[in-house]
């Protein structure tokens, strides 16, 4: 006899694991294609904080490292001097120092002006030692703004409190501290106007952007310094910076 053909159809069962695995596979792919979506939103933002932050290190390892003090004890144009001015904490907030000057603008090379007085007036004082101050308390009127001014004066002129130009160098800081190497510990005060005529070996700057942000470090090799673990700054309770 011949034989029939039974044709068989898809169990409940089946269909359930078809449906399942169907289910899994477009959840897989759904969520492969959200992140895909959210990481070609997100980086663009990233990169450019990411390039913003390793500009800003750079230009204040660039503006830090320059520091310089001269030995002779009767000169009052050079200093490096940490004080606390918002009153936020008992760490130092503000540090001002003098820099050896840069090289002279590029402007001013290539300018075909012969008059001193007009290249004084567009491109301002050139080379000589640089007074450099970082602080949360601008000192002049900052309307709204908020953060870490940068406050340049070129030529010192030994007063700490004014002068040069300033600008917002990082918005939105909400706390900043600085500490400093003297060959053997890290310390809170400095001040050569009051003790050794002598820059630290190192400083780290610790700060907090936003109220919610994670605090950050940078820590600055002082190239000017002969502060060492063999040659460390004797501290003494004659004043901030140590004596002898």
């Amino acid at each position: 006899a011949e034989g029939t053909l039974v044709r068989r159809g898809f169990t409940l069962v089946e269909l359930m694991v078809v449906l399942a695995m169907t289910g899994v596979i477009v959840g897989t792919i759904a969520m492969a294609y959200g992140t895909t979506l959210d990481y070609a939103r997100t980086t663009p933002d990233r990169l450019t904080e990411y390039q913003e932050d390793r500009q800003q290190e750079v230009s204040l390892r660039r503006l830090i490292e320059g520091a310089y003090v001269t030995p002779d004890e009767d000169d009052n144009l050079s200093y490096f001097v940490a004080e606390s001015l918002s009153g936020q904490g008992t760490n130092p907030d503000s540090l001002t120092f003098t820099s050896i000057g840069r090289l002279p603008d590029g402007g001013f090379l290539r300018s075909d002006e012969e008059e001193f007085e007009t290249l004084h007036s567009r491109f301002g004082p050139q080379g000589g030692l640089i007074e450099i101050s970082f602080s949360l308390s601008p000192v002049g009127d900052a309307g709204d703004a908020e953060g870490l001014f940068l406050r340049i004066q070129r030529p010192s002129d030994g007063d700490l409190t004014q002068g040069g130009r300033e600008e917002l160098f990082i918005p939105a800081v909400t706390s900043l501290s600085w500490e400093f190497w003297d060959g053997t510990q890290w310390v809170t005060t400095w001040d050569t106007r009051q003790g050794q005529r002598r820059i630290p070996a190192a400083v780290r700057m610790i700060f907090q952007i936003g109220d919610e942000g994670a605090e950050r470090t940078h820590v600055f090799r002082l190239v000017n310094s002969d502060i060492s673990a063999e040659n460390p700054l004797v501290q003494s309770t004659e004043g901030p910076g140590g004596g002898t």
